[in-house]
C-alpha cells in the first residue's frame, strides 16, 4: 500500500464522499484513489481559492468534513485567503495541500516554507515527513476538525505520498478521541445563577458558537424560561428567528431593533459570541449591564469586553446545565418585562424614500428581493462590500443554516464559491447569492463551475461599476472617487456566454424580470442590476471610520 492509499482510505472511513479542488501533479494520485476505489464526486474549481471556499461552504451547511486539495507551491498559495475565511469561521475544512519532494531541495515549486504558511493561515498544519508518520498526522488533522477548531492543512510531499507503507497490512483506525463537550465547573453556575436572579430584564445575544452546536432548542427553553428576547451576531443570523422575541442582528448590520432593546437591558447572556466591536456598537449597547457569557473557548472571556460571570463550555451543554441549576430555585417560568414586549412590537423597520437617480437604489432592489423570495423556503449567501451592507441589513433567514456570508475575514469575492458549496450541500435546493460586480468579478472563472454542474443558483448582482464602499470613502476624504471606478461587463450577457440565463435591470420599472429568473427552475441564472453608486448606506461610514482607527 503506497501513502496516498493509506490517505485515502482515512479520509473515506471519517464519512467524507466529495472533494474540492484544482488537480497537478502533486495531488492528482491521491485525487485519483478517492474517486476510483471510494466513489467521491470530484468538484474541479477553476481556481484553488475558489475549491477551497467551495469546501467551506458545504461544511457550513453539511454537517460534514470539508475535504479541499491543491498542488504544491502555487496551487497551495492561491489557496490562502480562503483557508483565513475558513479559519475566523471555524469551519471543519481539511486541505489536502500537495507538497514539493522532501528529496529535491532545488524544485522550483518549493520556494516557500508551506507549512509555516499554512500555521500563519490556520494555526493548524502538518507535514507528513515519512511514511511512519501517516498515523500520528491523521491523528491530529482529524481530533482537530472534529472538535471543530477550524481548517487543518495537511502538506503531503509527493516523494512520502508515493512511498510504501512500513506495514503491508496497514488499515486505519482513529488516532484520536471524540470531544465529550463538559458542563461548566459549580461554582461559575452558581455565579450565574445569581446574576439572573437579580434581573428584571435579561436579553440573550446568540453567535457562532451556538450555531456550531446547534444549540437552538436549548437556547429558546432557556429564552422563554427567563421571558428572554433574543439577538444574534451576523453569523447566527435567522437562530431563533420563530420567537416572538427575536430580535435580529446586533449592531449595525441589524435593523436597530436588537440595539434598542439591549440599550434598556440589565443583564446580557452571550451564548457563543464574542461580542465583538461590530456586536455591540464599540460596547455601547453593554454599557452599565451585568454580562454573562458562555463560551467553549477560555480564551473569549474577556476578549472584546469584561464579563461578570464566564461559563465554558460547549454552548448546548451549558445552556442545558445552566436551565437545570435554575429549574431547581426558580419554579415557573418568568414572563417577559411588560416595557420589552411594547418596545418589540411597536418597533417598525420601515422602508425609506427611494435614491433611484438614474437607475435604482441599491434598497429598492434588495427590499424587492426580500419581498418576492419565500420566507421560509430560502438560502442565502451574501458577499461583501457596500452592497453587501445593503443586503445583510434588510434580508432575513428563517434559520441560521439558511444564511451565509462571505466576510468572516472582511474580504470581498468569497461568497459566490462559498454558495456553490451550499449548492452541493443542499442538492435540489435553490440558493439565492447577493453580491456586487466587483467581488463577482473577483472569482467569476468558478461561475462556470456551477453552470457546469447545472447547480440551482441564482445570482444577484448589485452593480454599480466601482468598488462602492471605497468610492464613499474617496468622497468624505475629498479624494478623486473615480480612482475607485472598475468598469465591469454586462453580466446578463456573460451568463449567456457561460451557457445559462441572464437577465438585466436598469430602472424600478424592470424590477419584474427578478420575477421571471426566480422563474427558472434549472442551472444557475444571473441578474445584473445597475445600482444608484451615489446612495450611500449610514453604516458605511461607521466602518471606514472603525477601519481608519484600526477597529
Amino acid at each position: 500500500m503506497k501513502v496516498y492509499e493509506a490517505i485515502a482510505e482515512a479520509i473515506h472511513k471519517e464519512g467524507a464522499d466529495m472533494i474540492f479542488g484544482v488537480m497537478g501533479n502533486a495531488n492528482m494520485y491521491l485525487i485519483a484513489e478517492l474517486c476510483g476505489k471510494y466513489g467521491f464526486k470530484f468538484i474541479q474549481a477553476k481556481h484553488e481559492q475558489s475549491a477551497t471556499s467551495m469546501a467551506d461552504g458545504y461544511a457550513r451547511v453539511s454537517g460534514k468534513i470539508g475535504i479541499a486539495t491543491v498542488t504544491q507551491g502555487p496551487g497551495f498559495t492561491n489557496s490562502i485567503t480562503s483557508l483565513v475565511a475558513a479559519r475566523a469561521h471555524r469551519t471543519p475544512l481539511l486541505m489536502l495541500a500537495g507538497h514539493a519532494p522532501l528529496s529535491d531541495p532545488y524544485n522550483m515549486q518549493g520556494l516557500v516554507d508551506q507549512n509555516t504558511i499554512a500555521w500563519q493561515a490556520t494555526q493548524a498544519a502538518a507535514v507528513l515527513n515519512h511514511p511512519k508518520a501517516v498515523d500520528y498526522v491523521l491523528g491530529e488533522a482529524f481530533r482537530h476538525l472534529r472538535a471543530k477548531e477550524g481548517p487543518f492543512v495537511l502538506n503531503l510531499p509527493q516523494d512520502i505520498q508515493a512511498a510504501d507503507m512500513l506495514s503491508p497490512h496497514w488499515t486505519y483506525r482513529p488516532a484520536y478521541k471524540a470531544p465529550e463537550p463538559q458542563p461548566p465547573g459549580f461554582e461559575d453556575l452558581e455565579a450565574a445563577v445569581q446574576l439572573i436572579e437579580t434581573a428584571s430584564r435579561p436579553v440573550i445575544v446568540c453567535g457562532l458558537g451556538a450555531r456550531a452546536a446547534h444549540a437552538e432548542n436549548e437556547v429558546l427553553a432557556l429564552a422563554k424560561y427567563l421571558g428572554a428576547p433574543v439577538a444574534v451576531t451576523l453569523p447566527a443570523k435567522g437562530m431563533c428567528s420563530d420567537y416572538p422575541l427575536y430580535l435580529g442582528v446586533s449592531g449595525g448590520l441589524g435593523t436597530g431593533l436588537a440595539n434598542e432593546i439591549l440599550s434598556h437591558a440589565d443583564l446580557v447572556i452571550a451564548i457563543g459570541a464574542s461580542l465583538n466591536p461590530w456586536t455591540t456598537q464599540n460596547r455601547a449597547v453593554l454599557q452599565d449591564k451585568k454580562l454573562i457569557q458562555i463560551d467553549r473557548r477560555n480564551n473569549a472571556f474577556g476578549f472584546y469586553t469584561p464579563v461578570d460571570v464566564g461559563l465554558e463550555g460547549d454552548a448546548k451543554v451549558a445552556v442545558l446545565a445552566l436551565l437545570q441549576r435554575l429549574n431547581n430555585d426558580w419554579g415557573a417560568p418568568h414572563e417577559p418585562a411588560g416595557d420589552t414586549v411594547k418596545r418589540i412590537q411597536k418597533f417598525s423597520f420601515a422602508r425609506p424614500e427611494f435614491e433611484d437617480g438614474e437607475s435604482l437604489d441599491p434598497r429598492r432592489a434588495v427590499w424587492y428581493v426580500e419581498d418576492k423570495l419565500p420566507k421560509k423556503d430560502r438560502i442565502i449567501v451574501i458577499d461583501g462590500g457596500h452592497a453587501g451592507l445593503v443586503a445583510q441589513q434588510i434580508l432575513t433567514s428563517p434559520n441560521a443554516d439558511s444564511w451565509g456570508n462571505g466576510w468572516d475575514f472582511g474580504s470581498i469575492g468569497q461568497g459566490l464559491s462559498i454558495a456553490i458549496g451550499v449548492c452541493f450541500a443542499r442538492p435540489g435546493k435553490r440558493i439565492t447569492h447577493v453580491t456586487a460586480d466587483a467581488a463577482f468579478m473577483m472569482n467569476v472563472a468558478d461561475f462556470y463551475t456551477a453552470v457546469s454542474f447545472r447547480l440551482p443558483l441564482t445570482v444577484i448582482v448589485l452593480n454599480d461599476q466601482a468598488v462602492g464602499q471605497e468610492k464613499h470613502d474617496l468622497i468624505r476624504k475629498h479624494i478623486d472617487p473615480h480612482l475607485a471606478d472598475a468598469p465591469q461587463p454586462d453580466f446578463d450577457r456573460l451568463a449567456e456566454g457561460f451557457g445559462c440565463q441572464g437577465f438585466r435591470i436598469t430602472n424600478p420599472k424592470e424590477l419584474d424580470r427578478i420575477d421571471a429568473a426566480f422563474a427558472v427552475e434549472e442551472g444557475p441564472v444571473v441578474v445584473d442590476i445597475r445600482i444608484n453608486g451615489k446612495f450611500e448606506l449610514p453604516l458605511s461610514q461607521e466602518i471606514a471610520e472603525r477601519f481608519a482607527k484600526g477597529g
